[in-house]
């Protein structure tokens, strides 16, 4: 082993002051959020997080930022970092004004990838550009080891204080057995003298005896937490870990791609057909099982799905068959087909939209219609121009609009929708429980309530149980200010 190799090991494993800033945020952040927030251990859990996750991750963000300062990428010439920076931010302060569970629930995973691909990308730790195909796979890469990495740090430096500094440590330990010795006869001498101070000793000390297994668990989780957030952001800011580079992968004959593709166009091609006869002209509905309408409103998440396979294909053939130019024009005509695939998918939606009323469900679900819209779009062009980056044009308009999804207000779009269709008579029934399960955002749409006494009843109802699972503190959202608890 080298000189020059004996410091960079040392400082492995040693946790230094950034390191030790970095591990008791870590700390206070988790114990906040298990202990603060009711977690699905408790009984009173009702709600995700709110606007105490907001002010946890901007804190955190700022912390990070300016701990690395000194590796600040050119701000500049880094607008994709500073891009996704502000959508982490926007993101995580949906948490403190809307309420929907579901949506935050969705949020999470969103935004935790978000924070730490705009805190990799300005603090140059991906080597690729944040947005590009190649640097959302890095950060992937990075993301999940780099809450193990580090994660035995501090229990490596602690062993490296007990080898290095067995004085000090041995009168730290000489001094807290003689501190609780002292302490115990303190107590004891000043229970004696005082009844009050004894009943409130014994009644710590019962509280003590009365320790549950949920409080074990939550304390594991809290620690456990407390280190991944310490080895994620240590990862992103002091030592960021070294991916393996892969050798490429053969590459499968052009021709068994193209085989592939053709067979899947022509099974395309006959389902596109089917949906021009039978869905969009609204012809010979006698031969269809249960009438047109019922046909028309099932089949729309299968499809869904059937276009996140076709974009599976299609997408990762443009980038490594650019020079083909037979399968670029296979990959167009397949776009092309599961465009139209794509609209019936909508157009069964809207029909069932129109039967049913909507839901958070079937906005997220038109919301990916929408996107793999905009992605078939993109692939179309990169067909004709191969030489066209669309990782970049389309990660941003899946950050945008979802970000404009959640700030839409979907609670009172939802109610609103609904309480209209059903004063029109399209809805032939208002289903008033289901708001309660969405958030006080709703309340202006109860207000718009045609049949008098229905509202007064819906909005009674939405109030009482409103009150009963009001939150407090880290939970809280703006929009629980229409409530009085």
């Amino acid at each position: 082993m080298t000189d020059h190799q004996e410091p960079e090991i040392s400082r492995q494993n040693t946790l230094g002051k950034k390191g030790i800033i970095l591990l008791m945020f870590s700390f206070v952040f988790s114990f906040c959020y298990q202990f603060i927030h009711p977690t699905v251990l408790s009984q009173h859990f009702q709600h995700m997080p709110g606007i105490g996750l907001t002010i946890s991750q901007w804190a955190l963000m700022i912390l990070a930022l300016a701990m690395g300062q000194n590796k600040l990428a050119d701000l500049k010439s880094n607008k994709q970092g500073i891009f996704l920076l502000l959508c982490a931010a926007f993101l995580g302060g949906s948490y403190g004004i809307f309420g929907n569970n579901y949506l935050r629930l969705m949020n999470l995973p969103v935004l935790i990838f978000v924070t730490a691909q705009a805190l990799f990308s300005l603090l140059k730790a991906n080597e690729s550009p944040a947005l590009s195909a190649r640097g959302l796979w890095e950060g992937l890469r990075r993301l999940f080891p780099g809450c193990f990495i580090h994660f035995a740090l501090p229990f490596r430096t602690l062993c490296d204080l007990i080898k290095t500094d067995r004085k000090r440590l041995n009168g730290l330990g000489t001094g807290l057995i003689f501190s609780v010795a002292i302490c115990l006869i303190a107590i004891c001498l000043l229970g004696s003298a005082d009844r009050i101070f004894s009943g409130i000793v014994e009644e710590g000390v019962i509280s003590l005896g009365r320790v549950n297994g949920t409080l074990i668990i939550r304390l594991i989780f809290a620690l456990a937490g407390s280190l991944m957030l310490f080895s994620l952001l240590y990862s992103a800011m002091i030592q960021p870990r070294e991916l393996d580079e892969r050798p490429p992968a053969s590459l499968p004959p052009a021709l068994t791609i193209s085989m592939v593709l053709s067979a899947l166009a022509l099974v395309y091609g006959l389902f596109v057909y089917v949906q021009f006869k039978y869905l969009f002209g609204n012809q010979e509905t006698a031969l269809l099982a249960g009438g047109y309408a019922e046909y028309a409103r099932s089949g729309f998440f299968q499809l869904v799905l059937l276009s996140f396979l076709t974009l599976a294909l299609i997408l990762p053939t443009l980038s490594l068959y650019p020079g083909q130019k037979y399968l670029r024009c296979i990959c167009a005509i397949v776009a092309l087909l599961t465009v139209i695939i794509d609209f019936s998918a909508f157009f069964r939606m809207r029909l069932y939209i129109q039967a049913y009323g909507l839901s958070l469900l079937r906005i997220i679900t038109i919301w990916g219609m929408a996107m793999i819209f905009i992605a078939l779009l993109l692939a179309i062009a990169k067909c004709i121009f191969p030489g066209f980056k669309l990782s970049v044009p389309l990660a941003a308009a899946v950050l945008c609009s979802w970000l404009l999804l959640n700030y839409s207000n979907v609670d009172l779009q939802i109610a609103r929708y609904n309480v209209n269709a059903y004063n029109q008579g399209a809805l032939t029934e208002l289903d008033v429980h289901y708001f309660t399960d969405l958030s006080p955002d709703v309340l202006p749409a109860l207000d718009e309530i045609a049949d008098e006494e229905l509202r007064e009843t819906t909005k009674k109802e939405f109030q009482r149980i409103m009150k009963e699972i009001y939150p407090a503190g880290y939970d809280w959202a703006l929009c629980w200010g229409k409530i009085k608890p």
